[in-house]
């Protein structure tokens, strides 16, 4: 079933208006009188009428009845702001059965046809014309309508923005231009209403378009920081390797050196005993050697350590950064329930790589004494 649209003239309450005039046709259906006579002639159009599509059908073929809220089906019910009362049902009934002749007579007006005897409404239409002159007098002013629809049709045609521009065109183009133009008025705004439609249909879908294209905005830009981030974790990475290479060979130096003095001492022991000066001449290089090894070894331990820190931090980054665009989104109310949190986390995506994180281990802590023993020698 097709859903009216919230600016069609006629809509769900003159439905629900429509359902109880048929009652009311139907508790009277056996009344004496012009009453009786009404409802018999209205029952028969109960299923055509009682529908979402003949309302649909109105809002979509009428024109000059929605410039007139008191062609509504409601104001039949109710009479206007409630004017009738219960037992006004001779007044709602003439009422709705006009109403509905004048419904046929400008769609038979627009689409250029007569309500002959084939034509379904033609016992209401007929019934109505037969019997005007026994309305009651409340009723006048609908026949009145009636009468003078034509008259109001024409003069919105005529008065419209096709009708305007037609005649300033006239004086300029040839007749047969005219009549091509008035042949296919009707296509013509037919093809309007069908674009105008497919753009409003295309603007919504573009619109959907533009939230999507926002939100994907938002992730790209995230992803380039992602990027960023995996890209200086790269160069960190590789950084780690020659950093643990030169750690590796330092600490091997350092190891190797007194092992090589060791193994001398042993294959030469004898020379030793017999020079024991040779000792001391060997000993002052390794131990100098020792020392510069050891300092060497520090500042590499501690620039490992420092590159280490630095990966972690990124790989934090990298991890946060899966996520932000959700937190983003949510980042008022979030700041609202919780703002010391969420200014710790602002802290930490947005802090500076720090070199290290914690101490070199207490096995060099005397180095810093060795160290200040070199500055004061140098100096």
């Amino acid at each position: 079933m097709t859903t009216p649209a919230h600016d069609d003239f006629f809509d769900h309450q003159d439905l629900e208006a429509l359902r109880k005039l048929f009652d009311v046709a139907e508790a009277n259906k056996n009344s004496d009188g012009f009453l009786g006579e009404i409802a018999r002639v209205l029952i028969p159009f109960k299923d055509s009428c009682v529908r979402q599509e003949y309302l649909d059908q109105l809002n979509r073929e009428l024109s000059t009845i929605k410039k007139h809220t008191y062609c509504k089906i409601q104001r039949a019910w109710d009479g206007g702001f409630n004017n009738f009362q219960d037992a006004d049902n001779l007044f709602r009934l003439e009422r709705i059965l006009i109403c509905l002749c004048i419904y046929l007579r400008e769609a038979s007006f627009r689409g250029n046809f007569i309500v002959q005897q084939s034509h379904g409404f033609y016992p209401l239409l007929n019934f109505f014309l037969r019997n005007r002159t026994r309305f009651s007098e409340k009723s006048y002013w609908a026949i009145d309508f009636y009468d003078d629809l034509p008259t109001l049709i024409m003069q919105a045609e005529f008065h419209s923005e096709h009708a305007i521009a037609l005649a300033k065109a006239l004086p300029s183009i040839e007749i047969g231009k005219v009549q091509e133009f008035i042949s296919t008025k009707d296509e013509a705004l037919s093809k309007i209403e069908s674009w105008k439609a497919e753009f409003e249909d295309k603007e919504k879908k573009v619109n959907a378009l533009k939230e999507k294209l926002d939100t994907y905005t938002t992730a790209f830009n995230f992803v380039g920081l992602y990027q960023g981030f995996a890209s200086l974790k790269e160069v960190k990475d590789q950084a780690l390797v020659w950093a643990n290479k030169r750690f590796y060979l330092l600490g091997g130096l350092l190891v190797l050196l007194p092992c090589s003095e060791l193994i001398y001492a042993l294959l030469n022991i004898e020379s030793l005993k017999n020079n024991p000066s040779i000792i001391g001449f060997i000993a002052f290089p390794t131990i100098s050697m020792l020392v510069i090894l050891f300092y060497l070894l520090k500042v590499c331990l501690n620039n490992l350590y420092s590159i280490r820190s630095q990966i972690l931090q990124l790989e934090l980054r990298m991890t946060l950064c899966q996520f932000i665009q959700s937190y983003a989104e949510h980042s008022k109310t979030l700041k609202e329930n919780n703002k010391e949190g969420f200014e710790k986390f602002e802290n930490l995506i947005f802090s500076s790589i720090v070199s290290t994180d914690e101490k070199i281990p207490a096995t060099f802590d005397g180095m810093e004494q060795l160290t200040s023993l070199l500055k004061s020698i140098k100096s």
